[in-house]
């Protein structure tokens, strides 16, 4: 098992937890080098651990807009302190990697709080086979994730209630 040290700064609470994963609510974001992909990272179990992107890589025109209630939970207030990343869903064959653009990960540098929001617009898709745009290398060595196995594809859920809405990435 490979040990792999957190800097405090990496850590980030959800509350609620992951789709499918609603009890673990503390995770670190770990850069995978020479990579655009970096690792969402369970800090209550090692094993948990999802391969995420930053969307705007290979999807630029990527936009939505979150509820007030979203805004205030994670005490966001202005979007420069929004990071923004798509869990993958891993494949042997680069080419298969997707991004779910339907249910990002919104983090707050400041409050080091995250969320994964699921966004009412059924344009956006699932599975989006993101080497379509991207135009970045991804080694051999980060085509599996590390249980060598795909990250779990996220169920379909309802769209978050919210009074209104203030746009995220304009």
């Amino acid at each position: 098992a490979e040990h792999v040290t957190v800097d405090p700064a990496d850590e980030y609470e959800f509350r609620p937890g992951l789709a499918g994963f609603d009890r673990l609510n503390r995770y670190a974001i770990i850069p995978e080098s020479d990579s655009p992909v970096e690792w969402l990272q369970s800090l209550e179990e090692p094993e948990v651990a999802f391969a995420t992107i930053e969307p705007f890589l290979f999807y630029p025109e990527y936009a939505f807009e979150l509820t007030d209630r979203d805004c205030e939970d994670l005490g966001l207030r202005t979007p420069q302190t929004a990071m923004v990343r798509c869990l993958l869903t891993l494949s042997p064959v680069v080419e298969q990697i997707t991004a779910n653009l339907l249910a990002p990960v919104v983090l707050n540098r400041e409050t080091r709080k995250g969320r994964q929001i699921v966004l009412p617009d059924s344009n956006l898709s699932m599975r989006f086979q993101i080497f379509q745009t991207l135009h970045l290398p991804l080694s051999a060595s980060h085509k599996t994730c590390r249980a060598g196995k795909p990250a779990p594809p996220l169920p379909e859920g309802p769209a978050r209630a919210g009074s209104g809405r203030r746009p995220l990435c304009s």
